[in-house]
């Protein structure tokens, strides 16, 4: 299956960020912008409505005297100080017309006599907005009713806070169009960057998918989540390149190994049938061809079960189990065979039980592979020892042996499948006995190490950790 190559940057993740960082951004300072223009707008609205009743409070305080004039001349003055264009006075009467005034000329077309002022009541205070017409701008207008029914109106143009605030969202709108595209150029280079180390590991998995196992990913700069996902990506194809190299080596290792029993068996059915074909001649031919055929079925069920073993998904049981018992148990199994080769065998044990959690049964075969090995490879009048021991973490079960040892170029190779050195060639099996020792030790998170010197013997060490402590395992034996 081979992936597409998409020209259409439309589809690309990366413009989806980006475009999905353009809108949130976008409406981020769209948001700022009418939160400020409502709050500039209500402060200026509220500078104007306390400039204003700080006036009618001024005028209701000249008109206490009961002259107009005074009254007249100080609307006069006023209004030529703040500007006849941005300010108007008016004094009403009770009926609505008009006592005293500024001037008025600036004003043309705006009705004084604001239809609100018919039920206004005395000692009450109006504050509104009006659209001036034939303009665009408002007007601010305050209107007191003074106690004898008179009615005092005051004017604001608010021209000038209009203008204020268009200018304030002329300049905001033109800042956010500059952070919008700034911020659309930034966030496509960034989002492009962070998105790199996809790419590379897609041209990575593209490659390995032509068969290039030994492709790997280089680590970048794009953060933590990125380099996370590109280091798991090259752990993962250096154990697909593993298994891949181990899956080579296997099938050309059982190509070999089940080339010599298929021969065999094909050669005794040749020569039977060749010969003089009497019952005799049927018989042992049928017994070797059962003998090679169980030699191929152990053969085969020990590679399955090392595979799943590797793979992480045989199931065990996790018991408590005594592995002094163990021990026990396969030294009684193998004395008779060390008794025909005239090998002396040993036990160094504790007289304690050491309780660890496994399988029982896997154990057993972890102690019978290399009690077996070290058998088949000590030759006749020689000796092996077998100690176990224990520390906080872990039981040791170490099987030494004095026999013709293990060459340095062939130890870190014994472990593998189907391996068999030189010097062992001559010796019966199919090399797949330290492989499972290896497997059942690691599925029980154990280590296997082994030293060694040609002429002289090998000794090999397992590592199996104690799950609980000893009284907390033995309680719980006591309870079952």
């Amino acid at each position: 299956m081979y992936l597409k190559k998409e020209n259409n940057i439309f589809r690309t993740v990366t413009f989806r960020i980006t475009l999905w960082y353009i809108v949130l951004l976008t409406s981020l300072l769209l948001t700022i912008f009418i939160l400020l223009s409502l709050v500039i707008s209500s402060k200026l609205i509220k500078r104007v409505d306390e400039e204003l009743l700080e006036n009618a409070i001024d005028i209701e305080q000249q008109y206490q005297t009961g002259n107009i004039n005074i009254l007249q001349t100080y609307y006069s003055q006023e209004a030529e100080e703040e500007g006849a264009n941005n300010v108007f006075f008016l004094f009403l009467g009770s009926n609505l017309d008009v006592l005293a005034s500024s001037n008025l000329s600036p004003w043309k077309g705006f009705d004084f006599k604001l239809k609100d002022l018919e039920d206004i009541s005395i000692g009450e205070i109006r504050l509104k907005t009006h659209i001036i017409p034939k303009t665009r701008h408002k007007v601010r207008v305050i209107s007191k009713k003074t106690s004898d029914g008179n009615i005092i109106q005051i004017g604001f143009s608010l021209k000038d806070d209009e203008e204020l605030i268009k200018s304030y969202r002329d300049i905001f709108l033109i800042t956010i169009a500059v952070i919008i595209t700034i911020g659309s150029i930034l966030g496509w280079l960034i989002t492009r960057r962070a998105m790199s180390g996809v790419v590379r590991v897609t041209k990575a998995a593209i490659a390995i998918g032509k068969g290039n196992f030994s492709f790997r990913v280089p680590l970048g700069n794009e953060g933590i989540e990125i380099q996370n996902m590109v280091k798991a990506f090259n752990d993962m194809v250096a154990k697909i390149e593993l298994l891949m190299k181990e899956l080579k080596d296997v099938t050309n290792n059982i190509a070999h190994d089940l080339r010599s029993p298929l021969t065999r068996i094909r050669g005794i059915v040749e020569t039977t049938i060749s010969g003089n074909q009497n019952i005799d001649e049927f018989r042992e031919m049928a017994g070797i061809v059962i003998e090679e055929c169980d030699r191929l079925i152990v053969m085969i069920n020990t590679m399955l079960e090392i595979a799943e073993m590797d793979q992480g998904v045989t199931e065990y049981s996790n018991t408590p189990i005594d592995l002094i018992k163990i021990v026990n148990d396969a030294y009684e199994l193998f004395t008779p065979v060390t008794e025909d080769k005239n090998i002396s065998i040993k036990v160094d044990i504790p007289s304690n039980p050491i309780l660890l959690f496994g399988d029982a049964k896997r154990i057993q075969r972890v102690i019978a592979n290399l009690l077996d090995n070290a058998i088949k490879y000590t030759p006749h009048g020689g000796k092996i020892v077998i100690k176990v021991d224990q520390n906080e973490k872990y039981a040791k079960v170490s099987i030494l042996d004095s026999g013709i040892g293990i060459i340095e170029e062939d130890i870190p190779h014994i472990f593998d499948r189907f391996y068999r050195g030189d010097r062992s060639r001559t010796t019966s099996g199919n090399g797949l006995g330290l492989s499972l020792v290896l497997a059942i030790v690691k599925a029980h998170h154990g280590t296997v190490s082994v030293k060694s010197t040609p002429g002289k013997g090998s000794t090999f060490t397992t590592y199996l950790p104690l799950s609980l402590p000893i009284k907390e395992a033995l309680n719980n034996i006591t309870k079952k």
